[in-house]
């Protein structure tokens, strides 16, 4: 390749692999369902990824190494403390009794569907068997369901896909070397996830040692832990392959487990580092699949999607959970969120491969394996939401306001829209015990706010106390937890600056023109919050629209709103000045 080729290459990697993620978050679909045709179109189609020219020999190691990252980053996310007791023993049940019914009736598909020696079937089994957190997880936002659904999903996909992975190294090992058998292979799959846990567990004690006694400095906290996990990933790795990504999700979940330190830092670093890696994965691995072979392919990936998702799954699921006390509609719910994601589009990339060289016919195993992890993903993602809204175990959508501050007009806005229903939460900058609605103090720890603000459906926050340290921080975090456009700014006066702390720069207007001690002072001359006769009526001051499905619109225009929707706001009693 040029080297103009080669700039090219990365350039489109991580336009297109970042680019879909971004429109998949503002379209509220899983980022899968871009990436895969990404990819293809990328490599397949406009030829400008060429994985194999691109990359060379480093080509497998480093995806490897990047889903063990991955991996590292979903066990930062596996708390036991967090995981409801209920669902400890399903959790369990999936991955061993669950995992096991996927993995024989997936080889029985796929030998019946594509008519393939036994040997290849046992692989494709082996590759089908895994879920993984980097499908399960946005996916999983996007749904929403209430606890103990939610955890049990994601602990199953995070242990599953180091396991699978495992698995499908003993089976291809078993299936390439005559003369093995069932005893070696355990012995096998034994010893690799053997050696990872211990890896993972060393590298956890360091790792715990060397924050525990500030050997690092905090904002160095977060590479030092990718120093760890590389390091936990490259030792294990070598010693025996696919130990690596067990080595990463046990140092992932020993540091999210240990009392010493705080993870926050640590848990940021994948943030950025994850929408790179998952990017850049799908698109080298989908410009390795081509088009033709897909359509090849279409009507067995048809089935084996099919029976996947409508037979293998709820029956593995219906096993897994025998005498247990979950209700049947959360097993339902499990029973019908199970897609494939990168580990089995990696492994079936590299095991494709290890076929061909011992002589197998293995030119179905990479279109195959990718038709299903888009089958799955395309399936899911698009009914999974409905599902779980029909069974009545999806969380509503949040539609609350919370205000930072407790001045007069805040106190008489938050009860209007509580009576009609509307949660709504008042931060005070000091305790007051005279306020009857939901509330908590600037006083409280910064964690403990989020959890405040977070278990009670707020979707917005409105800043009207005066800018001071407390309120600049509390401000700083809203933005990071709400997003900035759901945070808005009302100013205690016309001379009080735009912004409170330069996190908050940026942030909307609320009720343009007006400030908080012009609203206290139409509250003092009288005027009272009603529903109003529209956003144009005089004398008024609209203040939000409330639709019947009890969505708030803060921001207030010209837009169609649903029918029946009401216009919420002061209307004056008495002629007075505000702003």
């Amino acid at each position: 390749m040029t080297e103009n080729e080669i700039f090219w290459g990365f350039a489109t990697i991580i336009i297109l692999g970042v680019g879909a993620q971004w429109v998949a978050k503002r379209l509220n679909i899983p980022p899968l369902l871009l990436l895969l045709p990404a990819g293809l179109i990328a490599g397949d189609v406009l030829g400008l990824v060429q994985p194999e020219e691109l990359l060379g020999d480093m080509l497998f190691p480093a995806v490897t190494a990047m889903v063990g990252l991955l991996l590292f980053q979903a066990g930062l996310s596996l708390r036991v403390s967090e995981l409801p007791r209920e669902a400890r023993r399903p959790v369990v049940r999936l991955v061993i009794v669950g995992g096991t019914v996927t993995f024989f009736a997936a080889t029985g598909i796929v030998a019946l569907a594509l008519e393939v020696p036994h040997e290849v079937a046992w692989v494709m089994g082996a590759i089908l068997v895994v879920s993984g957190p980097t499908v399960v997880g946005p996916l999983l936002k996007i749904v929403r369901p209430h606890d103990p659904v939610g955890p049990i999903l994601n602990w199953e996909s995070t242990t599953l896909d180091p396991i699978g992975a495992v698995l499908g190294v003993v089976v291809l090992n078993v299936v390439v070397s005559s003369g093995r058998g069932d005893d070696a292979a355990l012995l096998d799959m034994t010893f690799r996830v053997g050696l990872g846990v211990v890896v993972g567990l060393v590298a956890a004690t360091l790792l715990i040692a060397v924050l525990h006694f500030f050997l690092v400095t905090d904002d160095m906290e977060p590479s030092v832990a990718l120093l760890f996990a590389v390091a936990a990933f490259t030792v294990a790795e070598v010693l025996l392959s696919e130990s690596g990504l067990v080595a990463t999700v046990v140092l992932g979940l020993a540091i999210a487990n240990q009392p010493f330190f705080a993870t926050k830092r640590i848990d940021g670093f994948g943030e950025t580092l994850d929408v790179l890696i998952i990017g850049t994965l799908f698109l080298l691995l989908g410009a390795m699949v081509s088009i033709s072979a897909l359509i090849d392919y279409l009507i067995p990936i048809l089935i084996i999607v099919a029976v996947l998702v409508l037979l293998v799954r709820p029956l593995a699921v219906a096993l897994a959970m025998l005498r247990t006390r979950m209700p049947w509609r959360e097993r339902a719910m499990i029973a019908w969120v199970d897609p494939r994601g990168i580990v089995a589009a990696a492994t079936a990339t590299q095991f494709s491969a290890v076929l061909a060289t011992y002589g197998f016919d293995s030119d179905m195993v990479l279109p195959v394996a990718f038709g299903v992890v888009f089958g799955t993903g395309l399936i899911y993602g698009l009914t999974a939401k409905f599902v779980a809204t029909r069974l009545g175990v999806a969380q509503p959508d949040p539609t609350g306001i919370g205000f930072l501050g407790d001045q007069p007009w805040v106190l008489h806005f938050a009860k209007a829209l509580w009576d009609r229903g509307v949660p709504v939460v008042i931060v005070s900058e000091l305790p007051r015990s005279d306020i009857e609605l939901p509330h908590a103090s600037l006083l409280e720890p910064g964690h403990e706010l989020r959890e405040n603000l977070e278990g009670h459906g707020l979707r917005s926050m409105v800043v009207t106390a005066r800018p001071s340290g407390s309120v600049q921080m509390a401000t700083a975090l809203l933005v990071e937890q709400f997003g900035r456009r759901r945070v808005f700014l009302v100013p205690i006066s016309s001379k009080s600056p735009r912004s409170l702390s330069p996190s908050a720069v940026g942030i909307s207007r609320y009720l343009h023109g007006r400030t908080s001690a012009g609203l206290d002072q139409l509250i003092e001359s009288g005027a009272t919050i009603e529903e109003l006769d529209g956003l144009e009526e005089p004398d008024t001051v609209p203040m939000c629209v409330l639709t019947p499905d009890g969505e708030v619109f803060l921001r207030l225009d010209r837009r169609r709103y649903p029918k029946d929707s009401v216009v919420l706001g002061l209307r004056r009693q008495a002629v007075s000045t505000a702003g």
